[in-house]
């Protein structure tokens, strides 16, 4: 995602600053035509209001986005008007399939913000973003590595799943991509106080946002459950049920491993895979299931081997600063020695730090 955004600085204008109240607030219910937001220049797709009762959180009317997906194509809608005084936002999302998406927030220096969240099909979500949940886009050259609202110009919403997942070899993993879809936004709010956050160092995540940033299979469900992430899977035949997640450059740097505190219903195989910038994948397993409580798992860096198909992309050696993505498979499923049924509800995944 973030090589393919591109361009967002030469199209958005700057805009003049709201002045400051005391605690605002301010909110877009789209029960009128004066919403303010619009397909990005360059994108496809329509938006329009609504008044399909299903497809309505609240109030008489919504926003309904449709466009068409196809293998890196972007599509997204952005407003120009974002509050300088905002330190969150909180809507309401639906999507007609289970999708990445991302908020944006571009500023007139040139830095673009991101913040991606996970979206189950069908069913309307709540997401609240503070800004200490957005990344730099790696793509985006540094001003002063800070996100200003001041200096926003721009916000947006795009379909991250659309990009990635519409590509022919991805159908394994996300089944078809393609087509026509849509996603509807419904209350809008920019927020003067951010939802709370508590850091954890060693957290890759503690699940304490109330949204995710995993990426599920076909056939997965994936939800915030108590103060953790709940996945499940009920499938008529085999194949690959797990969940992925993308990780900040260097985000494993000074570890030996991971920890992954979870709670499996069915006792199963589960694998862990991590991949690395250069293309080659690692592996390691452990056997799970039947726990009362979610328990920690320990995968060290050195109990994972290389996945026969990416021999030969690097130099044959695991190396953790340069792994951007980690997935969880339930192997068992996978070589067919457990049905394709299973719950797991995961607390939390941690980083094992050197020494």
């Amino acid at each position: 995602m973030r090589r393919h955004i591109v361009g967002w600085c030469a199209i958005l204008g700057l805009l003049s600053s709201f002045s400051a109240q005391e605690e605002p607030r301010s909110a877009i219910d789209f029960e009128s035509a004066g919403h303010g937001w619009f397909v990005f220049p360059g994108f496809d797709g329509k938006v329009e209001l609504t008044t399909n009762e299903r497809d309505v959180k609240n109030g008489k009317q919504a926003l309904q986005y449709t466009y068409v997906a196809m293998q890196g194509k972007l599509n997204g809608i952005i407003r120009l008007e974002p509050e300088n005084w905002a330190q969150a936002f909180r809507f309401w999302v639906k999507t007609d399939r289970p999708a990445l998406l991302a908020m944006l927030i571009q500023e007139e220096s040139g830095e673009r913000w991101q913040a991606p969240f996970w979206v189950n099909g069908n069913e309307w979500q709540q997401i609240a973003l503070a800004l200490s949940d957005f990344t730099l886009a790696e793509d985006v050259k540094p001003t002063n590595n800070k996100l200003d609202m001041d200096e926003a110009v721009g916000i947006g919403i795009l379909d991250v799943s659309a990009i990635f997942f519409s590509a022919p070899e991805a159908a394994i993993l996300f089944g078809s991509q393609t087509g026509t879809r849509v996603f509807w936004l419904d209350d809008f709010e920019f927020l003067s106080k951010a939802p709370p956050r508590v850091r954890d160092a060693r957290a890759l995540d503690d699940f304490q946002r109330g949204y995710l940033t995993w990426i599920a299979t076909y056939g997965v469900t994936i939800r915030p459950e108590g103060g953790g992430m709940r996945v499940s899977y009920d499938q008529p035949f085999p194949g690959i049920l797990g969940i992925l997640k993308l990780l900040e450059k260097e985000a494993l740097t000074n570890t030996k491993g991971l920890e992954v505190s979870l709670q499996v219903k069915t006792p199963t195989t589960l694998a862990v895979f991590v991949e690395e910038a250069d293309g080659e994948r690692w592996v390691a397993t452990q056997s799970v299931g039947a726990e009362t409580k979610p328990e920690p798992k320990t995968f060290l860096w050195s109990d994972f081997t290389i996945t026969d198909d990416t021999k030969g992309k690097g130099d044959g050696k695991l190396n953790p600063p340069t792994v951007r993505m980690f997935s969880l498979v339930d192997w068992g499923v996978l070589t067919e020695e457990r049905p394709p049924s299973n719950n797991w509800f995961i607390r939390s995944v941690r980083k094992v730090p050197n020494g």
